[in-house]
């Protein structure tokens, strides 16, 4: 109860799943026109693909919510619980974008699961490099992918993860494979990175 409380997940997360699912049931296949760089025009993107910024920007306040005397000399396994929530919230938002895909038809909607473990991962990678700081980066990670990721319209390198189709099995493995280093970074102790902001 003292990790809940200090953390506020038990207020803040219901109020960002509330919205995360809100927002999947209403944009579900809407298209979105924004610039890309290399691709050198307008691309289309699903309007999905930014949903689950909501409930990583509420995971990463979560985590950064700490009482940092408390939590360095305690012997409890605050950082246990911290990667628990967040691989609870990955699973969640694969079955309400399951959910949502079921009930509407949606095909962007199975996206959603994919692309939260990835941006949850994103999350906790930077937050045990970066602290704070680095709340920016998954925000702005599919703005780079859009800028940056596109070989041609409609064929997005890769590394962008959130922009390719929901059965491509590479961005899977890429998203399963960034939530699993992000976990690894946060269970270290946070002493293990000279740059960790207080």
């Amino acid at each position: 109860m003292w990790w809940l409380r200090a953390r506020r997940a038990h207020t803040r997360l219901p109020l960002g799943f509330l919205m995360f699912a809100l927002l999947a049931a209403t944009v579900q296949d809407t298209p979105l026109f924004l610039p890309s760089i290399w691709s050198g025009g307008s691309e289309l993107v699903q309007a999905a693909t930014l949903v689950p910024l909501v409930l990583t920007s509420v995971l990463f306040d979560c985590l950064h919510t700490r009482l940092d005397a408390a939590e360095n000399t305690g012997i409890r396994p605050v950082r246990f619980f911290d990667v628990l929530l967040a691989l609870g919230v990955v699973a969640l938002a694969s079955a309400v974008g399951e959910l949502i895909a079921m009930i509407t038809g949606a095909a962007s909607a199975e996206t959603l699961g994919r692309n939260t473990a990835f941006l949850a991962g994103l999350t906790l990678l930077c937050g045990a490099l970066f602290g704070r700081s680095a709340i920016l980066v998954p925000a702005l990670w599919p703005l780079l992918g859009v800028l940056f990721g596109m070989r041609a319209p409609g064929d997005a390198y890769p590394w962008t993860v959130l922009l390719e189709p929901p059965d491509t099995w590479y961005a899977s493995t890429g998203a399963l494979l960034m939530l699993t280093v992000g976990v690894g970074a946060h269970l270290l102790p946070p002493n293990r990175f000279a740059r960790r902001a207080a």
